[in-house]
């Protein structure tokens, strides 16, 4: 990524006489080529107009970057949906990349089970101090056909208090009781068991490695039995319409 950066930073500052101002005017044509000259060692796959006007949206291998239309300025980052927590460059990460998870190479370690009986599954990156974790979790507690695994994934820099929960629900006698706890915004009990906190901090420690390798940055992130990745809240409705899709 700092190639990328240190060239962009370097050379998009271009002519922008030909290319259009806004992305409904957006000419592409003249933006491509901006982008693909002042990048010539970048594998780019696409170049489009991205969710925001004034920004156009540039996938270069597994990287989704925004430049603004005259080709001046490259903006490296997250673009998210604050109605709906999602994180839509990583959708388009995911998009871009064909990206999906092995549902039988899941960090199951942390996991909490819950929810119904299926015939449906789903796996959720779950952070315990992630208040769309929490707005998912009253959901998903009220469906009777999705088999859910709530993996606790502590998201490093979110909360100083994420990892303790997480350690402290997985050594419960009830980690999902306690889950429910935390969820309600009450205080857990405090684990004193020091083998059983030895091993809730390791596996903790893996979940974070598995989700650094695989792109996973935020939370809820959701995986579907056939290694769809998702991030971001979905209410009900959208949530078995998209595991329904598996395998389509």
């Amino acid at each position: 990524m700092k190639p990328i950066l240190t060239t962009a930073l370097a050379l998009l500052t271009l002519s922008a006489s030909t290319i259009a101002a806004s992305s409904e005017t957006l000419d592409r044509q003249a933006v491509d080529e901006t982008v693909r000259k002042a990048l010539p060692n970048t594998q780019i796959s696409s170049i489009q107009a991205s969710p925001i006007d004034g920004l156009v949206e540039i996938v270069a291998g597994k990287n989704v970057l925004y430049a603004d239309p005259t080709g001046q300025y490259l903006v490296v980052g997250s673009i998210y949906d604050m109605n709906t927590a999602t994180d839509l460059t990583a959708e388009r990460k995911a998009e871009a990349t064909t990206s999906t998870i092995d549902w039988a190479s899941l960090p199951m370690d942390t996991a909490v089970k819950y929810g119904g009986t299926g015939p449906q599954k789903l796996a959720i990156f779950f952070d315990p101090d992630c208040g769309w974790c929490n707005k998912l979790h009253k959901q998903l507690n009220t469906l009777e056909d999705i088999e859910v695994y709530a993996i606790l994934y502590p998201v490093e820099g979110l909360s100083p208090t994420s990892k303790k929960k997480s350690i402290n629900i997985l050594c419960s006698s009830n980690p999902l009781k306690a889950l429910d706890t935390a969820m309600a915004g009450d205080a857990l009990p405090e684990a004193s068991d020091q083998s059983c906190l030895d091993n809730a901090n390791t596996a903790i420690t893996q979940v974070q490695a598995f989700a650094r390798q695989h792109e996973i940055h935020g939370t809820p992130t959701l995986i579907a039995p056939d290694g769809r990745v998702r991030p971001g809240f979905m209410d009900k409705d959208q949530l078995r319409r998209w595991l329904n899709q598996s395998g389509s």
